[in-house]
């Protein structure tokens, strides 16, 4: 009770999801995040990331804060010592995530960074996920288990990623006391926002698309060099769509690859729609959640069009059915001998994706899109 008599509100306890991996991994945490706010729903749950997941844990209702890591440059596969060039700016989010007083904090991959982050808050509870499908770390957390709480493991190598999220954040809500929600209920989450759909709407009229001209979406990019495969491939593919299956064919990438983009039109024999450097991103994903297909490298979009129940054929090289698309519709196009497993030799990954031919996607796209009109 206060002096004058009014009760003062309970302060909720906190929780940080730490979180330092790309969009796609983010969009694959977003039912462990659920699992978090419904199992423990007077909890505060704050998540710490970096690059494009900070505005996409933004627009998560689940999610109350976002913490935005200091700078990409400082957080590299193998080489954690980068994170000592950043020192400054370090400190001061060291001073922040001490100062925060966290209750608990939950990190999904063993990796050094996220380690020292869930240290740093001196929480009580600091549980780590051990993940045998995970790329390996060069500290991982299993060598360092003196330094948190709880280490759940991951033991099947057959685990979609989206489950080895989960895992930890069950094991925590079940440990706290709370009920544990069903996985089978929390589908990924991908909001789109109505600017973004007016934004596609009136690019997709203004190119001949209406509710009654199906399309398809051909992904040309992906955030890592060795998944790459050639212009003229991709051409065929959506010269394919067009042709066999009626489809008009949208055409995306990153900025960078406005050339590559150009490429593949130049190459196609039949009309492509055009989005790099003419649709902002969060656009493209609203004219992805009308499409009748995507075809994409095995990448950060294949996770959006999963959060958006729509049919995807991926092209994969080095990655494994554990990130393939959750809960939709797809096929996975691979020559990775290894595959549903990671492929083992880092110094073959970037032949892999090129082995895929042309039939190989058509073959895909052909079965799935008999199987989507089937159902």
């Amino acid at each position: 009770m206060t002096r004058n008599g009014a009760r003062l509100e309970a302060v909720p306890p906190r929780l940080l999801y730490i979180h330092m991996a790309a969009l796609g991994d983010a969009i694959m945490a977003s039912p462990a995040l659920r699992l978090l706010k419904e199992g423990l729903p007077r909890w505060q749950i704050e998540v710490l990331a970096r690059g494009q997941a900070v505005e996409y844990f933004s627009g998560l209702s689940c999610v109350d804060r976002v913490i935005r890591f200091v700078d990409e440059r400082y957080v590299e596969r193998r080489r954690p010592w980068r994170l000592l060039q950043g020192w400054t700016d370090l400190r001061r989010l060291f001073r922040e995530l001490r100062g925060a007083r966290y209750s608990a904090v939950v990190q999904w991959r063993g990796q050094l960074p996220d380690t020292l982050m869930s240290v740093v808050t001196r929480a009580r509870h600091r549980v780590a996920g051990v993940q045998s499908i995970h790329r390996r770390s060069l500290f991982p957390v299993e060598r360092m288990g003196f330094l948190v709480t709880d280490l759940v493991p991951v033991t099947n190598p057959h685990s979609h990623m989206v489950e080895a999220m989960v895992a930890p954040a069950r094991y925590l809500v079940g440990k706290l006391g709370g009920t544990v929600p069903e996985i089978s209920n929390l589908p990924l989450e991908y909001p789109l926002q109505p600017a973004d759909h007016a934004e596609a709407e009136a690019f997709l009229h203004a190119h001949g698309i209406s509710p009654e001209r199906p399309f398809a979406m051909v992904s040309l990019s992906a955030k890592t060099a060795v998944n790459t495969w050639p212009n003229d491939r991709f051409a065929q593919v959506a010269d394919h769509l067009q042709r066999r299956h009626g489809l008009a064919v949208v055409l995306t990438g990153i900025p960078e690859h406005l050339d590559r983009e150009a490429a593949v039109a130049g190459t196609m024999r039949t009309p492509a729609i055009r989005t790099v450097g003419r649709l902002r991103f969060g656009p493209v994903c609203a004219a992805l959640a009308r499409c009748s297909l995507l075809v994409s490298l095995n990448t950060g979009i294949s996770h959006i069009a999963a959060a958006l129940r729509i049919p995807v054929v991926v092209l994969s090289g080095r990655d494994g059915a554990s990130i393939s698309p959750w809960r939709t519709r797809h096929r996975v196009v691979t020559r990775n001998s290894f595959y549903p497993q990671r492929h083992p030799h880092e110094r073959d990954w970037a032949t892999l994706v090129p082995l895929i031919s042309v039939g190989d996607v058509t073959g895909a796209v052909d079965a799935l899109l008999g199987e989507v009109v089937q159902n």
